[in-house]
């Protein structure tokens, strides 16, 4: 046996994992992100239909069954290299008035640390809370409430009216109110802007937009 036709290629691949291990290492690191609101990130995907229960005329709506968290692969790309994993919870939550049953999703991003900010302040988690009846999108803030509630004021405000100004409407309700132990914008009848301390960590800052039928 002649070895050297061995040798050759697994020389090969030693070089090429040798000069991709460079790359990695010389690679510029990433910059954070600015996230502003209403950028976020899509986290889950349905899985395609049984063709069989389309055809005896069964519902088309996915059941928790039929979705499934985005791998880091399928995330947008400006997140696939800033997000650490994801998590999903799904439940099948309560028939609603025309007796269909509905599906809640609460899906949560683990951001990789310094990747994402906000307003100046480090993001650490995403959180995607949704159903047919109610909606709550989470930028998760790595600072108290105290500290970050003003720059966040700030730039919810100042984006509201850059929102207004571009569908050429009255800028004059961009101001948001003291409502509980947080801030509250009205963006639509039915939803608007949260800033909150974190229930669950008191050393973070919620930064909501949510909307609830």
């Amino acid at each position: 046996m002649d070895c050297r036709r061995l040798l050759v290629p697994a020389a090969a691949c030693l070089l090429l994992a040798a000069t991709l291990r460079v790359r990695a290492e010389d690679a510029p690191p990433l910059r954070a992100l600015q996230v502003q609101g209403r950028d976020f990130p899509s986290l889950t995907m349905e899985i395609a239909p049984d063709l069989a229960d389309a055809a005896h005329g069964l519902s088309p709506v996915p059941g928790c069954d039929r979705i499934r968290v985005r791998r880091l692969d399928e995330l947008a790309p400006d997140w696939r290299r800033r997000v650490h994993g994801v998590q999903l919870d799904c439940d099948t939550a309560t028939a609603n008035d025309a007796g269909f049953e509905t599906v809640a999703l609460s899906a949560r991003a683990l951001l990789r640390p310094g990747q994402v900010e906000l307003a100046g302040h480090p993001v650490t988690e995403v959180r995607l809370m949704d159903s047919e009846l109610w909606g709550d999108h989470q930028y998760i803030v790595d600072a108290p409430y105290g500290q970050a509630a003003e720059s966040l004021r700030r730039h919810v405000e100042a984006s509201c009216r850059l929102w207004r100004l571009r569908e050429e409407t009255d800028a004059a309700g961009c101001t948001m109110s003291a409502v509980g132990d947080g801030l509250f914008l009205s963006t639509s009848e039915i939803g608007g802007i949260w800033i909150h301390p974190d229930p669950e960590n008191a050393r973070r800052t919620v930064y909501a937009e949510a909307w609830a039928d």
